[in-house]
């Protein structure tokens, strides 16, 4: 079967009924499984700079879904729940299992950033199909009676963490106003309102320019890290609202769901500990040394969660205060690791992401979404996605230069898994999840070979000596 993907790209033969969801009645075309051009685009970063000023302009509308979507408008309502398979959720023609041409599925999730904060400039670099902020996107700063301030390119690696809590990112999404961002981190709110571009992370940009993003992916819920993570493990946060907070005992998670059905997982951590740990000791997983050894012998299990360091000297998370292009020299390791072995790469899919906003501006509300479960947070409630965050797809069956507009969250991530390995949905949020399916043709191969001239990604002597001599930044530069 031919998966369509139509975000990014003119369908034609569309349907639209009353609901506003349109329906892809072109039938489907002659497979072609030879390796197609993937189009990398090889330009060195710096110089790919496109100045014309037409910037894409999201309408609101959503993508009409392929034409093998046949519960597009059941999920929109919330109709199915836990135990659910995708052939019931999405339909009975959806491609599962070991249907699919790939073994493992990799999740790297990295911390704290926004996706206007770290993919805002990508129109400059021939990206066009992508929603950012325009140029004079800006947050009143009550403390100086209202005053504007305008988003700016952040030039300090090391900044002063933007709150992210349970109340203050409440109140950076406003009822939908989102104009608390510098009012929720002052004093010297207006750290809120940097972004980063190819000159901070040139690695993250290169991928974002060559393989699959989407910019309708959302945190799990508009709060801090740890719900957000429990958003991907369980497809609910149990009721939590705190960093940190532990989850329930007998709860399901992902991991316990691949022990149920017979495949294997196994977590890497670059640091102490994973963040897997709170279910249990069990979930602290394995050293990065580990995960190059099982990928040079080909032994990497089902499911691969990569944890970065969380804490201390080496901490590469992009979480602030630490270096955020540490960050990037931790994704560099696991691409070239994944590089050396072509048998891994070309059964392997791969996903880059962040767990959550991390107090950074974001222009686009987060949309409404299905109640996970009987566990509510003492405020508030679960029925609402949480700010956009990046997330990159590569493997050999991306879509070269891809951009979705399919809204999705961490509990999507956690339904591609499931449709992967014929899971059960564990509630309703990832019963109702789209399976992040239109980032793929599995009818083609574009990355028969994985890009080879990525950047390695690593921090600049300017940034490790502006690090190490100057207190983390607040406020602008």
């Amino acid at each position: 079967m031919l998966l369509v993907a139509c975000g990014g790209s003119t369908a034609e033969a569309l349907v639209v009924d009353d609901s506003g969801i349109g329906i892809d009645t072109a039938p489907d075309a002659t497979i072609d499984t030879a390796p197609v051009d993937s189009g990398i685009d090889s330009t060195p970063i710096d110089t790919a700079v496109d100045t014309a000023p037409d910037v894409f302009v999201y309408d609101g509308a959503p993508p009409p879904p392929p034409s093998y979507d046949e519960g597009a408008k059941d999920r929109a309502a919330c109709k199915f729940g836990a135990g659910d398979l995708t052939t019931k959720t999405v339909g009975s023609k959806i491609v599962h299992g070991d249907d699919l041409p790939f073994k493992h599925v990799i999740v790297l999730m990295l911390e704290n950033r926004s996706f206007d904060n770290v993919f805002s400039t990508l129109p400059s670099l021939g990206v066009k199909d992508v929603d950012v902020p325009p140029s004079d996107a800006s947050n009143p700063d009550p403390s100086a009676g209202g005053a504007k301030v305008t988003r700016f390119h952040e030039t300090r690696s090391c900044i002063v963490d933007v709150p992210h809590d349970w109340d203050p990112v409440h109140l950076q999404y406003g009822d939908g106003k989102l104009d608390g961002f510098v009012a929720s981190a002052n004093p010297g709110g207006a750290r809120a309102m940097g972004y980063e571009d190819s000159t901070d992370l040139p690695l993250l940009h290169f991928l974002a320019q060559n393989y699959a993003i989407s910019d309708r992916h959302f945190s799990g819920t508009l709060g801090p890290t740890w719900p957000n993570r429990f958003f991907f493990y369980g497809a609910t946060a149990y009721g939590r609202t705190k960093t940190p907070d532990t989850p329930p005992l007998g709860k399901n998670q992902l991991m316990k769901e691949m022990e149920a059905h017979g495949r294997d997982w196994k977590i890497y951590r670059d640091g102490i500990t994973s963040f897997a740990i709170v279910y249990g000791p069990s979930y602290n997983g394995s050293s990065m040394s580990s995960f190059d050894d099982d990928v040079k012998n080909d032994k990497l299990p089902a499911l691969v969660l990569l944890d970065p360091s969380f804490s201390g000297s080496g901490e590469n998370d992009m979480h602030p205060p630490s270096n955020i292009q540490l960050g990037e020299a931790y994704v560099t390791h696991v691409l070239d690791t994944l590089a050396s072995n072509e048998k891994a790469w070309k059964s392997s899919v791969l996903f880059i992401t962040f767990d959550e906003h991390g107090g950074f501006y974001d222009h686009v509300p987060p949309p409404a979404a299905c109640i996970p479960d009987g566990d509510k947070p003492p405020s508030y409630a679960y029925d609402r996605m949480g700010f956009r965050v990046p997330m990159i797809a590569m493997g050999p069956w991306v879509k070269p230069k891809y951009v979705s507009h399919f809204v999705t969250d961490h509990a999507s991530l956690a339904r591609f898994i499931e449709n992967r390995f014929d899971l059960e949905a564990m509630t309703a949020r990832d019963a109702n999840a789209w399976p992040m399916l239109d980032l793929f043709d599995f009818d083609h191969v574009a990355f028969d070979k994985p890009v080879p001239s990525w950047p390695h990604g690593a921090p600049s002597a300017a940034s490790v000596e502006w690090c190490a001599k100057n207190p983390a930044g607040t406020g602008r530069p």
